[in-house]
């Protein structure tokens, strides 16, 4: 297909969804777009998708519709996030027509940790996200006769200038380091830290987009795999890009901080916390649990789409997080103490 597609894309006013739709609108599609709030443009419409019909602008027939639409919070419960991230889809197969090309956006992180979405038990997952995200894919296996899963790791911004419409996920980190939220870094320095831009997604969506339907349910893994850079490697970029910009701003630079196993940190440090920080921090220290398993992974991703280096993406990305984000960026951590 290579005339202009009248395509939806879903979660349209995300940081992943928002990319999308610039590209295929540059490509000269005429793209749409959804979320459960909507957005500034006519075309960015509000659309709840599975618990209300959609608005009439939105009526068939779609060449595409672009699922990007996803609740990434890993501490819903099971039932919380099915509503949020399997619901919406069940819901969208229902609406498309026969003719409509289905474009999933998943997770890299969807197989768990067993290496497959197979596994239909919560403790098969690091996550009620991965958990949903596997649900997701299944449920596309089982009802779609042809649509296209696209798989990606964490992602980071624009590579010319690390622009991204939201600064959530991984951006945790940086505020972290800039407030002291976090004592050490839970993880292996040897591990894989694969990244995307949202450059990469975007453009593989608008490929997708042009060419035929695949004749079954076809998996695409965006990523560097094992060219992807080491936590050691990934943090360090990050750290100096932290404090480029700080030094720019008259900022003291932020102190590496030490790696600390999750082991280590889940039997010494973890109870301790429990018994001698305050309920902020305690909650602040728990919630960087949710990443502690991405950073020691220490086998690559296996990559459909072999994605170009990420190093100078992130440095921009969070540069631009610290330019967004100036009152937290300029933040001067304190030491821990009971």
């Amino acid at each position: 297909m290579t005339s202009p597609a009248r395509i939806l894309v879903t979660g349209a006013t995300g940081a992943v969804g928002g990319a999308i739709l610039r590209r295929l609108t540059s490509a000269g599609h005429d793209a749409y777009g959804v979320s459960s709030r909507g957005g500034r443009s006519p075309r960015q419409l509000a659309w709840r998708i599975g618990t209300e019909e959609p608005p009439d602008a939105l009526r068939g027939p779609w060449h595409a519709v672009v699922h990007c639409a996803a609740d990434t919070r890993w501490n819903l419960s099971a039932e919380a996030s099915e509503q949020a991230n399997v619901a919406p889809l069940r819901a969208l197969l229902k609406w498309m027509d026969e003719h409509t090309h289905l474009i999933h956006l998943s997770s890299s992180y969807a197989t768990g940790l067993t290496g497959s979405v197979a596994a239909t038990a919560s403790d098969a997952y690091r996550n009620t996200y991965e958990w949903s995200k596997a649900a997701a894919e299944r449920l596309i296996a089982d009802e779609c006769v042809t649509a296209d899963i696209v798989r990606f790791p964490i992602v980071m911004g624009a590579r010319a200038d690390g622009y991204l419409d939201r600064y959530s996920g991984f951006f945790w980190l940086p505020s972290s380091l800039c407030t002291g939220a976090v004592p050490a870094l839970v993880g292996d320095p040897d591990a894989y830290l694969d990244i995307v831009s949202t450059d990469d997604i975007a453009e593989h969506i608008r490929q997708l987009v042009g060419a035929d339907r695949p004749a079954g349910v076809r998996l695409s893994v965006l990523g560097r795999g094992a060219g992807a850079p080491r936590v050691a490697k990934a943090f360090h970029t990050l750290l100096a890009a932290l404090n480029s910009w700080r030094a720019e701003n008259g900022v003291p630079e932020l102190e590496q901080l030490r790696y600390v196993s999750a082991d280590q940190w889940n039997r010494f440090y973890l109870p301790f916390a429990r018994a001698y920080l305050d309920r902020a921090q305690l909650l602040r220290v728990t919630a960087f649990q949710a990443y502690q398993s991405y950073l020691s992974i220490t086998d690559p991703f296996e990559v459909t789409h072999q994605t170009e280096p990420i190093t100078s993406t992130l440095y921009r990305s969070i540069r631009r997080w610290a330019e967004t984000h100036a009152a937290t960026a300029r933040r001067v951590p304190r030491p821990w103490c009971p």
